[in-house]
């Protein structure tokens, strides 16, 4: 905040406020005065009247020094009461720079006279002067500026302040009290972002959780009452249910765990991970541990390029569940129609690379990622999971990453999906400033590629497209 002029009222020294002239230093100034000129009559240099004149001229200079301040007296005080304020107004300056969120005064016509370091980092640096209804565009917050000057109090309102990312907010306001106010207010801005992400992640879980475990719940509920009556003495029928109240119920784990993943997932989206990974390092563990799980779905993942490096920064763990995400659905539902067996291709690479010659598509293009991250497509990064199956329906691709959106219910539910897989994947690519391009051909599979912004620094020794 840049220091406001103040008016320091401060007198110049009066003769009695001023410390005087030693006496002494007056006499001896007289005395030689005196002397001077009683030399000069003895000389002849000097007549009487000329002695009387110059004795005159001298005793007005010394009666002019006692009564006349100097300079150095005048300004002195002065200049000691206005560092005073200065230093007292880069206090508060300080103090108020300190303050995590925005406060700005405003005028009587609504302009910002000057802000925190936090305002001018929410809405930049040349917003001093500009009227606030061009900052703040809310009518909630205009409502509430309104209010204030007409009822001289304080008002609150929750806005919405639109930019790179919305932000939930309370907007603050209340007149000056001071005699020197004439209408200035006060304004305070209180991001409650987290705080309402916390309540609609708590409202959309109860209502998730509620919709998508009453289905399982019930049909445990179905199989106890069924062994509590007539199965209950065959050995056959309750090895049965019980197979299907196992399944149901790890369904239920893995529902559970998505759930809460997405909703972590979600509160942390606005922080940008720090690591510096390795995509084709991450590949190529991926690969490994999905082999089990490929065996046990007759698929098979085909091994990538090896030897290769390709950085970027990222969060590791949250890249590894996205390739995980994506080749555990291209196992499940990527087999082709002729030999019931999945073949997986996971590919990292550089730059804009289509996955088929002709496709249906849907999700950002290489050329949008690139605008939002600021670099030139070119240099974006990617991984792709891709599958050799009969391909997705072109009015599906919208939807893909929809919480418990599925293209087949029939398929998905025996296949154990919970419906939240792209979900997850959406967002960690999107707290990674990245986003998904999805690709189908008829007959020809699908193919999932997440892009991602590179890593500041030397480029990475793997040509475009590997």
């Amino acid at each position: 905040m840049d220091v406001q002029r103040n008016s320091v009222n401060v007198k110049p020294p009066t003769a009695e406020g001023r410390a005087p002239l030693r006496r002494n230093d007056l006499l001896v100034a007289a005395g030689a005065i005196a002397a001077g000129l009683a030399a000069a009559l003895i000389a002849g240099v000097l007549k009487p009247l000329g002695a009387l004149l110059a004795g005159g001229i001298a005793g007005t200079v010394l009666l002019l020094r006692w009564l006349v301040p100097t300079p150095q007296q005048v300004f002195a005080p002065l200049s000691e009461e206005a560092t005073e304020e200065v230093e007292r107004l880069q206090r508060y300056s300080i103090l108020l720079d300190a303050l995590p969120q925005p406060v700005m005064l405003l005028d009587a016509q609504d302009r910002i006279e000057t802000a925190n370091a936090a305002c001018f980092r929410m809405f930049g640096e040349g917003i001093e002067g500009a009227n606030i209804a061009g900052i703040i565009r809310a009518p909630a917050a205009l409502g509430a500026l309104r209010e204030a000057r007409h009822m001289d109090g304080a008002q609150e309102a929750e806005i919405s302040i639109t930019g790179p990312n919305t932000l939930s907010a309370l907007f603050y306001v209340s007149p000056l009290e001071h005699d020197e106010a004439e209408g200035e207010m006060i304004v305070m801005i209180r991001d409650r972002t987290e705080q309402r992400q916390l309540e609609r992640m708590r409202t959309d879980f109860i209502a998730n959780a509620g919709h998508e475990l009453r289905t399982p719940l019930a049909s445990l509920l179905g199989f106890i009452e069924t062994l509590q009556g007539h199965a209950k003495d065959d050995p056959d029928a309750r090895a049965h249910f019980l197979k299907i109240m196992q399944a149901q119920t790890e369904r239920m784990q893995r529902l559970v765990r998505d759930l809460v993943s997405l909703s972590a997932l979600e509160l942390n989206e606005r922080r940008l991970p720090e690591d510096d990974v390795d995509l084709c390092e991450i590949a190529a563990v991926v690969r490994e541990m999905m082999a089990p799980v490929a065996e046990r779905a007759n698929g098979e993942i085909v091994p990538g390029p090896s030897n290769c490096s390709i950085r970027m920064i990222g969060d590791r763990d949250q890249l590894i569940q996205v390739a995980q995400n994506l080749i555990d659905n291209a196992l499940k539902y990527g087999a082709t129609g002729s030999t019931d067996r999945a073949r997986v291709h996971v590919t990292v690479g550089s730059g804009p690379d289509h996955a088929f010659e002709a496709a249906s598509s849907s999700g950002d293009s290489p050329d949008q990622i690139a605008v939002r991250a600021g670099c030139a497509p070119s240099d974006l990064v990617y991984i792709r999971v891709r599958d050799e199956g009969g391909g997705i329906a072109r009015t599906d691709l919208p939807r893909l990453t929809e919480r418990f959106y599925r293209t087949d219910v029939d398929k998905s539910h025996p296949q154990g999906g919970t419906g939240l897989g792209l979900a997850i994947v959406k967002h960690i690519v999107g707290r990674h400033r990245g986003g998904i391009l999805v690709e189908s051909a008829q007959g020809e599979g699908a193919a999932f590629t997440c892009y991602f912004p590179p890593r500041p620094g030397p480029e990475s020794d793997l040509p475009a497209g590997h």
